[in-house]
């Protein structure tokens, strides 16, 4: 029985990443909608873990559910709640870098130099997707919160569902190459238990990070305000 219950929650979690892919990469497009049995059929697996995996998703924020309708990927953010994630990001994020660098333990500094070397070596070779990449700085910064050791900004952290929906917004891979620069300015800060140093490396990084995401949001206003082409 427990290795049905393990086969049972690795194949959702295949199915979850799989998903979560087609998100962030835009093969699912905001405010599509998710039928759960054309899912099923395209992966071939059972309704069970399309189910399972689209509650994960809506807890994230990243789905939405609508009474006798089903699920739907949730709409593009509005240049407003972009405005109200960053200022909510830069109130946290830098702070939480500063405390970071005053109490990680070793094992958990190890862990996020661990993940920021995965991305780049995965990056270099060419090898990590746009949607991995995504997951990756959003697993990274969590990290980075929970470096602090205080519960409390790890839970305030995960409801702004900010770093994937960010994400979304961004189609040009060529910017993460800027990202894991900064991100090594910040761990390098808070290795050497620079707090103001890594306060400050956090802030240029959220500034960095809204400037590009802004360009996004123009663009991507512009390409829907375009007329359309079919006669």
């Amino acid at each position: 029985m427990g290795d049905d219950r393990a086969e049972r929650t690795s194949m959702s979690d295949r199915v979850y990443e799989r998903l979560l892919a087609m998100l962030i990469d835009g093969e699912i497009e905001p405010g599509q909608r998710i039928r759960v049995d054309a899912i099923s059929r395209q992966f071939e697996v059972s309704q069970t873990p399309v189910r399972e995996s689209l509650l994960r998703l809506e807890a994230e924020d990243l789905v939405e559910k609508k009474h006798l309708i089903g699920y739907s990927a949730t709409p593009r953010l509005s240049p407003e709640r972009f405005e109200e994630l960053f200022e909510a990001r830069f109130l946290i994020e830098p702070y939480c870098a500063g405390l970071a660098a005053a109490r990680h333990q070793r094992g958990q500094l190890e862990a996020i130099a661990g993940l920021a070397q995965e991305m780049r070596t995965g990056y270099e070779s060419g090898e990590l997707s746009y949607g991995a990449f995504a997951r990756s700085d959003a697993e990274l910064h969590r990290a980075l919160i929970g470096a602090t050791g205080n519960g409390y900004f790890s839970e305030i952290f995960a409801k702004l569902h900010a770093h994937l929906q960010l994400f979304r917004l961004l189609r040009d891979s060529s910017v993460t190459e800027d990202a894991l620069t900064e991100h090594d300015r910040i761990i390098t800060a808070i290795r050497t238990r620079d707090a103001a140093g890594a306060t400050e490396a956090m802030t240029a990084h959220l500034t960095a990070s809204r400037s590009r995401l802004r360009k996004a949001f123009d663009q991507d206003h512009r390409d829907r305000k375009e007329p359309s082409q079919a006669s």
